[in-house]
């Protein structure tokens, strides 16, 4: 109702001014801006003028950190928890990883992280018992973990991230963070990160509060940082090898630097981090290296809850590892990756797993293996087609990374300049010949290079998409809103009406004070409430589309009213709904009211104007729900970096550019 009144009292000022002409005009004018002026005060002062204490005490602060930790803590259990069952870590059990001190080319030995009043530290162990050495480890704890491809690096760090969850003691007053209790593990993907260009104290933040939007409710928007900069953190750095060789060694040395006072878990294949401790170190870590699966344990794992005739096809299957514990099957199976694929791939099928018997070489069979998970995943041919398409496709597009942000597709399917310069094109050849119809000539040249200009850039940008909840309204964001479009409509309106013509200075002052007030307006609607939980990337995508359609409809239905009607008044019918319709999308895309789940959309229609079709978040979704995928908060990953791999491998260049079948 506020707005409603406001917005009636400014145009009413603007159209008693215009009535007048000549110096009755400037006279009028002067009362209208000084009343703009006083009504600013006015309303600034209301705005900020104190109702209580401006900051709150320390007992307050801390008390809403804890929270905020509580909070972390709690949804970063329940989302990893979820996430190993629905990758079959815990279910039906982990396969039996062991893991040892690694060598010395790699590794201080193990009596150089303890001193004379400390216990000597495990030098061997299985991963599901982690903790143990991790919570000998001096304070604040570091450790790497090592192994080659499909060792399972990233399961043993998923374990203990849940452990010590499952076992951290709450924190007190007392507690600094840095002990067994008080701290949180949180996951950080290193496979994006540009340390050259990124502090590693931002990219954990920024991750945070991407994957845990109600942290700011909780704490307040320097929450995370807070947190990190505490020691109340612990990172769990995953994929040191994911990065591009030239930055791995810088990496390591930020991360040793950035990290004193944290506690730190991080991953990596052996080569890749013997190759970075060559330039820089990570000191005071305990380095691990983890160990095939005993041929016994494997056998075990494979036979392990499977019933009927499946028990007896595993057991002619497990009789012959045991025989021939050299054979290529044997030594194959006793990587986790290959056990695992070997398991979930031919228990719910009719297929003999004998057949694993039959292949040459590790690589063949770690083949057939991958081939057999996409089988399985999409029994369809039709569908098997279209999936094999598009993941290879998005294998490529990432470049050598290991993270599917869905938000970035978009620069994938505009890559080219050519298509900027089409779609710019067309948007300002509309937008300039409304503008000549009103203005002439060079009303039409001033309007549309700008709109082209602004339509080509925003096309195929994909923005990162911010998690919210829709919310009520604050007192305070209304009288922000409120404040900003009131100036902002009498100044704007003023100086167009007296330097172009006094009736288009109306509908333009208008459209300016509606497009800065709904600005303050979304941007505090758009707060995360402290009850939204851990992100996903089909939650980030359907908030971030909700957003689209409640913004984009606020948007979109003011400048149709406001701009529409303005221009109704001074060219007529036709002109009035022809600016309308063109500064609704103007002024959304000024807006960036489209957002990422707006662009992901036009990349969408982009790829079905080259005749095919796909939706991106439907073929991700059913990717990760079938196992072929996996998600790591608000991001995608391949299930293993081997199979996206395994996608390069198998595909030509040219199957990237051939016809898709149509569903």
């Amino acid at each position: 109702m506020m707005i409603a009144v406001a917005l009636a009292g400014c145009a009413a000022a603007l159209a008693w001014m215009y009535r007048a002409r000549g110096e009755d005009l400037v006279g009028r004018a002067n009362v209208v801006g000084g009343l703009a002026g006083a009504v600013g005060v006015v309303l600034a002062v209301l705005a900020l003028w104190p109702r209580g204490p401006q900051l709150p005490g320390l007992d307050e602060v801390e008390r809403r950190l804890d929270a905020a930790l509580e909070y972390l803590a709690q949804q970063t259990l329940s989302a990893w928890q979820r996430q190993a069952k629905d990758r079959r870590i815990t279910t039906p059990a982990p396969a039996l990883v062991s893991w040892q001190w690694a060598g010395p080319d790699i590794a201080t030995p193990a009596t150089d992280l303890t001193g004379p009043d400390r216990p000597a530290l495990l030098t061997a162990g299985e991963i599901t018992r982690l903790r143990q050495l991790y919570e000998q480890l001096p304070t604040p704890a570091r450790m790497v973990i090592l192994g080659g491809p499909g060792a399972g690096k990233t399961t043993a760090m998923l374990l203990l991230l849940i452990d010590i969850l499952i076992h951290r003691a709450p924190p007190t007053n007392t507690d600094s963070g840095s002990g067994a209790g008080g701290f949180v593990p949180v996951w950080v993907t290193l496979g994006g990160w540009n340390p050259a260009t990124t502090p590693l104290i931002d990219w954990a933040a920024g991750t945070l509060n991407r994957d845990y939007p109600g942290l700011a409710g909780h704490g307040g928007p320097g929450a995370a940082r807070t947190l990190l900069e505490a020691g109340r953190i612990a990172l769990f750095l995953d994929g040191l090898d994911e990065m591009p060789e030239p930055t791995r060694g810088r990496a390591l040395h930020t991360i040793d630097q950035a990290t004193t006072g944290l506690a730190v878990v991080l991953t990596s294949r052996p080569d890749e981090y013997q190759h970075a401790i060559g330039l820089h170190r990570l000191w005071n870590a305990a380095v691990i290296d983890l160990q095939p699966v005993a041929l016994d344990d494997a056998c075990t794992f494979l036979l392990h809850e499977q019933i009927g005739e499946r028990y007896t096809a595993w057991c002619a299957v497990t009789a012959h590892l045991t025989a021939h514990p050299e054979s290529v099957a044997a030594r194959t199976l006793r990587d986790p990756l290959a056990l695992n694929l070997a398991r979930d791939t031919y228990t719910h099928t009719t297929a003999d797993p004998i057949g694993l018997l039959d292949y040459r070489s590790s690589d063949a069979l770690r083949r057939h293996l991958f081939t057999r998970l996409l089988a399985h995943a999409y029994p369809d041919p039709a569908e098997h087609a279209r999936a094999l398409f598009w993941l290879t496709w998005i294998a490529r597009h990432l470049h050598g990374t290991r993270d599917i942000r869905w938000w970035e597709i978009p620069t994938w399917t505009a890559r080219t300049t050519l298509t900027r310069l089409v779609v710019g094109f067309l948007g300002g050849l509309v937008a300039g010949l409304i503008g000549g119809l009103m203005f002439g000539l060079v009303g039409g040249l001033a309007i549309g290079p700008p709109v082209g200009l602004m339509v080509g850039l925003t096309t195929g940008r994909g923005t990162e998409p911010r998690m919210i909840a829709v919310r009520r309204l604050t007192r305070g964001g209304l009288v922000v809103g409120l404040v900003v479009g009131l100036l902002l409509a009498l100044v704007v309106g003023l100086i167009v009406g007296l330097v172009v013509e006094p009736a288009v200075g109306l509908p333009i002052g208008l459209v300016v004070g509606l497009v800065g007030g709904l600005s303050a307006v979304i941007e505090d609607w758009s707060k995360p409430l402290p009850t939204v939980g851990a992100a996903s990337p089909e939650d980030t995508y359907s908030v971030d589309l909700r957003r689209l359609l409640v913004a984009g409809l606020v948007v979109g239905v003011g400048f149709m009213v406001v701009f529409g009607v303005g221009f109704v008044l001074v060219g007529g019918l036709v002109v009035g709904l022809a600016v309308g319709l063109v500064v609704v999308f103007g002024g959304m895309f000024g807006l960036r009211v489209p957002g990422a789940a707006g662009a992901l959309a036009i990349a969408e229609g982009l790829v079905m104007a080259r005749g095919r079709r796909v939706r991106f978040i439907a073929l991700l979704k059913t990717a990760a729900d079938r196992q072929v995928l996996r998600r790591a908060g608000a991001i995608y990953q391949f299930r293993h970096a081997a199979l996206q791999d395994h996608l390069l491998a198998t595909s030509t260049p040219a199957d990237t550019d051939a016809p898709v079948p149509r569903t």
